[in-house]
């Protein structure tokens, strides 16, 4: 029974343990991003075996703190980390059993005290003669996109047994006609009425119903205006006005005349009053099955429940039609002297007090449909108390009150009406945040105690059968492209068209921005490079512009496709616009491939549809700037914040002065720009430009950035700071990199004044990478994380902040975490990150952003450090013999040493970020943990780091060799976190929309070469064990 007890309390099973756990928790990333989060929680995080791994964590936890006697005041920092995670495990376990997580709907003017569920229940109620409930009963059902729960309950009253079965989950159901000897005539019939929008009945006869305002009947009612009527094995229909009837089939059309009865054919559309009446299917002796329907059909659809219900030997079937979110369906049918009825939908709770909702306020982004902020302005109302208080709820921004918890969640799309989330979970956040508390608490002492593990770690924590060394590198190269040229076109003069790009547009996503930054960013778009030839962006622009007809025939459009290029006939990387547009003939070479491409899901599309789609986005984008939908520059005089182009502009013009300035402002500027070109004055043609922006500042109904703002961005823009610093970090650190482990492997002496130039070198570098992140910041607004493009250039500014900070314990630590930066900065510039600065989103306005997403990428320049050390050691490893086996060992001691302590800080960061995101989380949403693929993928990372620390502890992991190239591999769950999540898992933290980029084939390839160098450092390792022995 001792060893019992001393194995559950061991960090061996600890360790295997927190092992199952993560890798159950990364199986239900996968599954939730195919089958759905409902199926995950199913499966995994809801499940028996899920809750005990969590219990015998708490179990093995409690029980080390009385093994290792950590009730002293000595263990006070391990004692504090154990217990942390006690309290945030049973304060999950508190808010799983005894939370409630629900919403509340209110529309304006409204007050609403009743909040639903976010689980879905079946109810059964049954009732006498006269209609008094005599049994009502609720139970917890679970849909997913694949499956339901199963589902039986019986009850007896009276001596008599009623049971309700589950018999068949339809999804995306619709009801269909199948004939049928015991059937009865029926006909089904669909009303298309705007864009796309239909919908379908089946009639019974003496069935009536109005469909978007048409009264149809399957009856021979004399005031029904539309009458379908059976006769003799023949449908017909009546009509009180004329008819144009069109065979969907043969295209003919023909006259149903007033009052005249007309035999129905299949497939045929009855024109009524510009809505189309179609007859789907009619049988003389039919029945009404439902059958499960493609979800891409345009066909609305649902899921259905079907019941069987007994009473005794009676029995009958119900069909529940799934209603989506918080609409509850109900069936009620009599069996024999009692009435049953079913439901399916969210639990109704009633509150203590309600909400009345005064106004919902939507404010946009100027000239654009995206959402700046909403918000709820509501009024508490508690008669009982006597409490009547009013309240702004918006993103960031709750109302509590009794325990309750309330966010602003979304919104009615005629924007009068709010959904609100609540939450009530009391006492099992207060567990969890002091569980936060303690955690941190842990953290803060680790690092500032003396006597710390952190602080004192030595190599003899670890076996070490040589002595040890290392670091590595990843081979960097610079593209470059050739320069052309093309005389036969209208080229503004470079120095005026860059004059006009500090002029300000606003663009499509309602951010008002200097043209100059438009012009930069659609360049890229379309040419895939930040420069065409020797041309700046605004005068690529203008030309485009101003003269679209010669412009139109330059090769700048990028096909990336060769299939496609040969498809369209094109040589080269790139088209020209007329090599795809015909403009004479209005022939579009890409249409019928546009066309096939988007009819496509998205997990379906090949490689050649989805460079359909941007190479039809690149022609769109010169198109928009020729008809001007990018040229809006200025406001217009129609009481909105909405801008527009010059023959935009035009129409709200209140006086002629305006009219002519605005219909020649543009010609002015191009005639006096090509003199300008000749003469070398631009006086004319520089106030011609600043008369725009004079206008804009005059007739904004907005604040615009200042003038100094806007030459900043321009300057941000030109210099390109982080494009440039991508080479810089790589020549230098692999410059320093090889000559460390050439002296080492040589047993040369360093050069000390060369390392000490190039870290200078470095820290310049740096400080300018500070400089473009502050510059960023200013220019947006808002700190630079909020996509993937500047959380990338944030990893590689806190990864090479991590080699400053470890640098005096070794020379390998800067220029390590230089290769990294660099190599982090060029995925930063692949094709698939976009550098554009946007507006925040209202969730991501929070100082909980900076907080929760600053610290939690720091973490991941530490890992990253510490991956890079892992991998100098085992390159150090492969590179051993006996003439360098001391030199070798003594580097290899240091690097584990510093690897240690930097896979410590990372970890630190990485919790302390990962738990603030938890903070944030239940600020913003009302849960701190919904195990979103980015969450879960967090807590895995966590788990590894914390394995890879604490493997000195086990003593078959006891080894330097095992923890260097655990410290390499685990990095592998920071890149699953950042980029797996991000872009191919789905999630709140997606940024790929559900279309997965391709991997890299240089992914691969390192992979493999990984691989191969860990098992040839294995070898070499096991060599030096073997002769130690």
């Amino acid at each position: 029974m001792k060893k019992r007890t001393l194995f559950l309390f061991s960090s061996w099973f600890m360790g295997v343990l927190f092992t199952i756990f993560a890798i159950s928790m990364a199986v239900a990333t996968f599954i939730e991003n195919d089958f759905g989060s409902i199926v995950a929680q199913k499966w995994i995080y809801g499940s028996k075996w899920f809750e005990l791994i969590l219990f015998l964590l708490v179990v093995n936890l409690i029980g080390q703190i009385f093994e290792k006697q950590l009730l002293n005041r000595k263990k006070l920092t391990i004692l504090l980390f154990h217990l942390s995670f006690i309290l945030i495990i049973i304060g999950a376990g508190i808010t799983r059993y005894f939370g409630f997580d629900g919403s509340m709907h209110i529309r304006q003017g409204s007050t609403q005290n009743i909040c639903t569920s976010t689980e879905k229940y079946v109810q059964l109620t049954i009732k006498d003669e006269s209609g008094k409930k005599i049994f009502e009963n609720k139970n917890r059902l679970d849909i997913t996109s694949k499956s339901v729960d199963n589902f039986s309950k019986t009850v007896s009253l009276n001596n008599k047994d009623y049971s309700i079965n589950l018999v068949e989950f339809i999804p995306n159901a619709i009801e269909t006609i199948v004939d049928s000897k015991e059937g009865e005539p029926l006909i089904g019939i669909m009303i298309n009425y705007g864009f796309m929008i239909r919908q379908s009945k089946i009639l019974k006869q003496g069935d009536i119903q109005n469909i978007s305002g048409i009264n149809v009947g399957f009856s021979s009612n004399d005031s029904i205006p539309i009458r379908l009527i059976f006769d003799k094995d023949s449908f017909y229909i009546l009509s009180n006005e004329d008819l144009m009837a069109t065979n969907m089939m043969s295209q003919q059309k023909s006259i149903v005349k007033k009052g005249e009865k007309s035999q129905i054919k299949p497939m045929e559309v009855f024109n009524i009053k510009g809505k189309g009446l179609v007859i789907q299917k009619f049988s003389s002796s039919g029945e009404i099955k439902l059958v499960s329907h493609k979800l891409n059909s345009n066909e609305p659809s649902r899921n259905v429940l079907k019941f069987e219900v007994k009473a005794g030997s009676h029995s009958k079937n119900v069909n529940l039609w799934v209603e989506d979110e918080m609409e509850t369906s109900t069936e009620s049918i009599q069996l024999e002297d009692k009435t049953v009825e079913l439901s399916y939908g969210p639990k109704k709770i009633m509150l203590p007090f309600g909400l009345k909702l005064n106004k919902f306020i939507l404010d946009r982004y100027p000239g654009s449909n995206s959402p700046s902020s909403y918000r709820s302005e509501v009024t508490l109302i508690d008669y009982a108390h006597k409490t009547e208080k009013p309240y702004s709820i918006y993103m960031n921004h709750i109302l509590k009150y009794k325990g309750y918890r309330f966010y602003q969640s979304s919104y009615d799309k005629d924007e009068r009406g709010t959904v609100l989330s609540v939450n009530h979970d009391r006492v099992g956040m207060l567990v969890t945040y002091l569980g936060y508390i303690l955690l941190f608490l842990f953290i803060i002492l680790s690092i500032f105690n003396k006597n710390s593990l952190l602080r004192t770690i030595t190599i003899n924590a670890w076996n070490n059968s040589m002595k040890k060394a290392g670091i590595t590198i990843l081979a960097v190269f610079i593209s470059s492209t050739a320069l052309l040229g093309n005389d036969q076109k209208v080229v503004v003069d470079k120095k005026v068209a860059d004059n006009f790009g500090n002029v300000l547009v606003q663009d499509q996503k309602g951010r008002t921005k200097p043209l100059y930054t438009l012009s930069n960013d659609i360049i890229r778009k379309v040419t895939k490079k930040n420069q065409f030839e020797d041309y700046s962006s605004m005068q690529v622009f203008l030309g485009f512009y101003t003269d679209f007809n010669n412009w139109k025939d330059v090769k700048l459009i990028k096909v990336s496709n060769v299939d496609l290029a040969k498809k369209l006939e094109i040589t080269g990387d790139y088209a020209a616009f007329t090599d795809i547009v015909d403009l004479e003939t209005n022939n579009y070479k890409l249409g019928k491939l546009v066309e096939e491409a988007y009819s496509k899901p998205e997990g379906s599309r090949n490689k050649l549809d989805k460079e359909v789609i941007k190479l039809d986005e690149r022609i769109n984008v010169l198109y928009m700037i020729y008809t001007g939908e990018f040229f809006k520059i200025f406001p217009l005089k129609n009481k909105t914040s909405n801008w527009g182009s010059p023959y935009e502009a035009i129409k709200y013009a209140q006086s002629v002065e305006d009219s002519l300035y605005l219909k020649n402002i543009m010609s002015l500027i191009v005639e006096s720009s090509q003199k300008a070109s000749i003469s070398k004055d631009y006086k004319e043609v520089d106030e011609y430009v600043s008369s725009i922006s004079d206008y804009q500042r005059k007739f904004s109904t907005y604040p615009l950035p200042s003038e100094s703002k806007v030459n900043i961005e321009i300057s941000y823009n030109k210099a390109k700071i982080f494009e440039k610093l991508f080479p810089y970090y790589a020549t230098l650190g692999l410059i320093l990199v090889i000559t460390l482990i050439i002296s080492i492997v040589s047993g040369r002496e360093n050069k000390p004044k060369l390392i000490k130039y190039l870290n200078i070198l470095l820290v310049v570098g740096f400080l300018f990478h500070t400089l473009g992140l502050a510059l960023r910041w200013y220019i947006s607004g808002h700190a630079p994380l909020s996509n993937g493009y500047e959380s990338m250039i944030f990893i590689s500014w806190a990864t090479l902040l991590a080699g400053f900070i470890f640098s005096k314990k070794s020379n390998f630590s800067i220029p390590a975490t230089a290769v990294l930066s660099s190599l982090t900065l060029l995925v930063a510039h692949l094709s698939f990150m976009d550098p554009e600065i946007t507006n925040l989103v209202p969730v991501l306005k929070s100082y909980w952003l900076t907080l929760h997403v600053s610290v939690i990428i720091s973490s991941y320049g530490f890992l990253g450090l510490g991956a890079i050390l892992g991998l100098i050691v085992l390159i150090l490893y492969s590179l051993s013999c006996l003439k360098n086996r001391e030199r070798i060992s003594k580097a290899v001691e240091e690097l584990t040493v510093l690897n240690y302590s930097t896979l410590t800080i990372g970890l630190y960061l990485l919790t302390i970020g990962t738990f603030l995101g938890a903070i944030w989380a239940n600020e913003s949403w009302g849960r701190y943990w919904g195990w979103d693929p980015k969450e879960t993928w967090s807590l895995i990372t966590l788990i590894i780091y914390s394995i890879v620390i604490h493997s000195r502890m086990i003593k078959s992991l006891r080894s330097i060799f095992v923890f260097n190239i655990l410290s390499l591999f685990a990095f592998s769950s920071v890149l699953m976190t950042y980029f797996g999540v991000n872009y191919y898992l789905s999630g709140l933290h997606s940024y790929a929309s559900g279309d997965p980029i391709p991997v890299p084939s240089f992914v691969y390839i390192t992979v493999f070469a990984l691989i191969l160098l860990s098992v040839f450092a294995s070898t070499k390792y096991r060599k030096f064990e073997t002769s130690a022995k």
